[in-house]
């Protein structure tokens, strides 16, 4: 099934994305689980959110094995979020809702990324940095050299 593709061309796009119900509620749970975890704890951690509403148990796992086993026959309805790349949760609703839909499409496109038998839980997936949140760092960075 092919997705439309938005003004920038791309058929997922982090500048044209609109947060849902569900990017809200992922990331406002991860916020509370950010304020209320201390820091050692959450480097080490990887929760499960659910990819059809955003729901995240609060639920912290050691490693990703456990998270999806814990998923059990369910585990690719499930985005595995590690706080080691993002300490304090998502920066906005409008990245959780990146990461849920990058996490969509892919399951949508065959991957299965999941391996309850793995050591590690199963390979990871590493979002790409759009050339558009490229442009708009640099253009940020020459804005505040000029002032």
């Amino acid at each position: 099934m092919r997705r439309p593709k938005c003004k920038h061309g791309n058929v997922l796009c982090s500048q044209c994305i609109v947060a849902d119900d569900a990017a809200k509620r992922a990331w406002e749970q991860l916020k509370n689980i950010a304020v209320h975890t201390d820091w050692e704890t959450r480097m080490h951690s990887i929760v499960t959110i659910r990819l059809s509403d955003g729901h995240c148990d609060g639920t912290l796992y050691e490693s990703k094995r456990e998270a999806v086993k814990h998923a059990g026959n369910n585990e690719h309805y499930f985005a595995y979020f590690s706080f080691r790349s993002s300490p304090n949760g998502f920066a906005s609703p409008r990245d959780a809702a990146v990461f849920l839909e990058y996490h969509r499409q892919a399951y949508d496109n065959g991957w299965r990324l999941p391996d309850p038998d793995a050591k590690d839980g199963g390979p990871d997936m590493i979002m790409p940095t759009p050339q558009e949140d490229v442009f708009a760092q640099l253009a940020r960075l020459m804005r505040a050299a000029v002032n």
